[in-house]
C-alpha cells in the first residue's frame, strides 16, 4: 500500500510541475505579445517618405487629410476630373497628390503635367512603390488617407471638388 501511495504522490507532483511549467509558458507568451503591441504603439510603423516630380520630399503622415489620385493620360475620365482636382487643391482643405498610373520617366511626367495643366504635386514614378496603398485596378482611383497615414476610403471614378469637400467634412 505504501508503494502505491509513493507512486501516486510522485505522479501528482510531476503533473503539478508540468501544469506549472505550462502555465508559466502561457504567461510568458502573453507578456511577449503585450510587449510587442505596446512597443508598436510607442515606436509606430517606419516613417514612409516619397519625392514629388518637383523634388519635394514628403512624409506619408501629414497634419492634414491626404487625397491620393491615380490617373493616366490615356484615361478620359481621369482627364475630365483634373480641373476639379486642381480646384480642390487650390482650396487647401487637404493635401492632394497625383500618381501617374504609367511608369513615366521624369521628363515625360513633367511634360504630361504641363500639357494637362496639373497644379497639384505629382509623385515621381520611381517613388510610387514606396506608397503604402495598392496599385488600383481601375482608373481613376482616389484614396483618402487620414492624418495618421491610414487608408480610410477608396473611391473609383471621377471625383469633383464638391464631392471631395463633402466627403472629408463627414470624416
Amino acid at each position: 500500500m505504501t508503494e502505491l501511495k509513493i507512486v501516486a504522490d510522485f505522479k501528482r507532483q510531476t503533473q503539478q510541475r508540468g501544469s506549472i511549467k505550462t502555465a508559466a509558458l502561457v504567461v510568458l507568451a502573453i507578456a511577449a505579445m503585450l510587449a510587442g503591441v505596446v512597443a508598436q504603439r510607442f515606436v509606430g510603423e517606419p516613417e514612409v517618405t516619397f519625392q514629388t516630380v518637383g523634388g519635394d520630399v514628403m512624409n506619408w503622415q501629414s497634419e492634414k487629410w491626404t487625397v491620393i489620385n491615380y490617373f493616366a493620360e490615356w484615361c478620359t475620365p481621369c482627364l475630365r476630373e483634373l480641373p476639379e482636382l486642381n480646384a480642390y487643391y487650390q482650396n487647401g482643405e487637404a493635401r492632394l497628390l497625383g500618381v501617374s498610373y504609367d511608369n513615366l520617366s521624369a521628363e515625360a511626367l513633367k511634360a504630361m503635367i504641363e500639357r494637362q495643366q496639373i497644379q497639384f504635386p505629382v509623385v515621381a514614378s520611381e517613388e510610387v512603390s514606396n506608397l503604402p496603398v495598392p496599385m488600383p485596378s481601375v482608373l481613376p482611383t482616389t484614396y483618402i488617407i487620414s492624418p495618421d497615414g491610414k487608408l480610410v476610403k477608396t473611391l473609383h471614378g471621377e471625383q469633383t471638388e464638391q464631392g471631395l469637400t463633402t466627403l472629408l467634412l463627414s470624416l
